[in-house]
């Protein structure tokens, strides 16, 4: 009798949630019931009270509630005194990764009473992964720290700290869009490593530290900075038909494209396209956008050869977007941990409703 081993698990069922839904034959993402369309027009805190507690805020509260997020997004004096030890060749999520274990998450602040008590210290956590990954920028760019205006709100501060300078509206919309799309994913790598974890009893913070070593890697979180290598390294739009031909005669994976649980066009792509196109437009990073889209387009031609469709997922374009926000490559993928994180800590909690300790079973095939 022949034993089928399942190395990338696709299919299999390990665990149930009711934080989000990939339904992949139909194209289509939802968070606790609520379709990705609808949430990308909510703010974020709106998301992430949603994603965590499974509570509809109403306007006033969401803008209490990102208030507090923001003020609680600034590291303490010994979190910043480890930053400034560490040596500035780091990628910036070796460095989410070297503090989660000890980030402070005593609030400066009580969580707003409309919120579960329960989930202070997670959320301040949380919140502190886009205080790291901005201290870390400053420290790495400029020597030293952004001193940021009072009144910047949670998704603001970010690219104040990125650009120096106060965003637009617009802009600002864009990142919490981006950061809403991205938030949770079902069982993806990165969660379910943080499953994993949080199935032996170790804290938050060690569920979350396997969760960034999960994304940290290309086929996870790095797609959207390998996508954006791809496009400077085929140059312009003209070149990437001949591109794609080559390299899928080569067997190289075109990162971005395509993903193994939408059997149609990601939602979330769906959304991000036409958001990158707009903020590419008469920009320095039209021409790289331009390339990106062809590529997209060479790659349905190919795969269309073979009676197959193919579509960008929401790693491809969202590189694009980023880099119009001010946000280089290096920063890509922290920045998805700034959103991702509010999704790992919602299923470490979920989870420990009824833990029980992952450990499947291996085939033995040596002497």
């Amino acid at each position: 009798m022949t034993t089928e081993i399942n190395i990338g698990l696709e299919g299999v069922l390990v665990g149930a949630t009711a934080i989000s839904n990939v339904e992949g034959d139909i194209g289509r993402l939802s968070y606790r019931g609520q379709d990705i369309h609808a949430l990308s027009q909510q703010s974020l805190a709106a998301v992430i009270a949603l994603v965590l507690a499974d509570k509809q805020l109403t306007e006033d509260e969401a803008k209490a509630f990102d208030a507090w997020l923001a003020a609680e997004s600034e590291l303490g004096a010994v979190e910043l005194r480890v930053l400034e030890q560490l040596g500035r060749g780091l990628h910036p999520m070796a460095v989410l990764q070297a503090l989660a274990p000890i980030t402070d998450t005593q609030a400066r602040n009580p969580l707003p009473a409309f919120l579960p008590k329960e989930l202070e210290k997670a959320l301040v956590l949380a919140a502190k992964q886009s205080a790291i990954v901005r201290a870390w920028h400053n420290l790495c760019q400029f020597g030293s720290l952004v001193e940021l205006p009072a009144g910047l709100g949670f998704a603001e501060k970010l690219l104040y700290a990125f650009n120096r300078a106060q965003p637009s509206a617009h802009a600002v919309r864009a990142l919490e869009t981006v950061q809403i799309l991205q938030m949770d994913h079902s069982f993806n790598a990165g969660t379910f490593a943080g499953r994993v974890v949080a199935s032996t009893k170790a804290s938050l913070a060690a569920s979350i530290g396997g969760s960034l070593g999960a994304l940290s890697g290309p086929l996870h979180g790095g797609a959207d900075e390998a996508a954006v290598m791809m496009a400077r390294e085929i140059g312009s739009a003209d070149q990437a038909a001949a591109w794609v031909s080559t390299a899928l005669a080569n067997k190289v994976k075109i990162m971005g494209m395509g993903h193994r649980e939408y059997r149609r066009l990601d939602p979330r792509a769906a959304i991000l396209k036409p958001m990158a196109r707009q903020f590419c437009e008469g920009t320095q990073y039209q021409g790289l956008m331009d390339t990106l889209v062809a590529v997209e387009e060479a790659c349905q031609d190919e795969f269309g050869k073979k009676g197959k469709e193919i579509h960008a997922n929401l790693e491809f374009y969202k590189g694009a977007v980023y880099l119009a926000l001010g946000i280089s490559e290096p920063y890509f993928t922290s920045l998805f941990a700034c959103a991702r994180v509010f999704g790992w800590t919602a299923h470490f909690f979920e989870f420990n409703q009824d833990p029980r300790l992952i450990r499947p079973r291996a085939l033995y095939i040596g002497k």
